[in-house]
């Protein structure tokens, strides 16, 4: 039987820092598959920086206790290009299931692309029985319990690469555009140059005249 698993992220404190230039951007995402095949996600926050508070309940249908056994949390600086990954982490639902009215709120340890432990955040998750729209409220916040995951981190560090590439070529793009630029501008001067040596020399012509 498939339930629903609601999961409201409520903040994440002392993440690391990912702009070259201001502050983050970091929306949170969460799925029950490590692809992210099927996920959902927070807003963004523009300018949070190392502290978010997103305060956002989010679904994920289909939640089948005997198929999922965990639970795959991301957080991402969004860019204009491609998104920089922030942050990451695992999270065994056996401590959610095993919880009383299967609800448990609790921080847990994010780590970073380099899979070091960094920061943490704060979540609430429950699972709703299928019939059912609200499921039970935690009786009390605890530390919960998260693992590193190898093909997590594998995708993570794939994402991380990708949005060094597109950094790369967007600073390609600028730097060829500047000197494309300079091109046109230095090949101006140099027509306004022979006109106006050619000018000098006409004058100078009739002058002999």
């Amino acid at each position: 039987m498939t339930h629903t698993l609601k999961v409201t992220v409520h903040q994440a404190d002392h993440l690391e820092d990912v702009e070259r230039f201001g502050k983050n951007d970091p929306y949170a995402r969460i799925s029950l598959n490590v692809d992210f095949k099927h996920n959902a996600k927070t807003q963004t926050l523009k300018n949070a920086g190392k502290e978010a508070a997103w305060n956002k309940t989010l679904e994920l249908a289909d939640f089948n206790p005997q198929e999922h056994d965990t639970l795959y949390l991301e957080i991402l600086d969004e860019e204009t290009m491609a998104d920089e990954p922030i942050a990451f982490t695992a999270i065994p639902l056996h401590q959610v299931l095993g919880a009383p009215g299967h609800a448990l709120r609790g921080r847990f340890d994010l780590h970073t692309v380099k899979g070091k432990q960094r920061g943490e955040v704060l979540l609430t998750i429950v699972v709703v029985n299928a019939g059912q729209t609200e499921g039970a409220h935690p009786q009390s916040e605890v530390r919960g319990v998260v693992k590193l995951d190898s093909a997590q981190q594998a995708r993570i560090n794939s994402l991380s690469r990708k949005e060094s590439a597109s950094d790369a070529g967007a600073a390609a793009l600028l730097i060829g555009g500047i000197i494309a630029g300079k091109a046109l501008h230095d090949s101006h001067k140099d027509a306004k140059k022979v006109a106006h040596d050619q000018q000098e020399q006409a004058k100078a012509e009739n002058r002999e005249y």
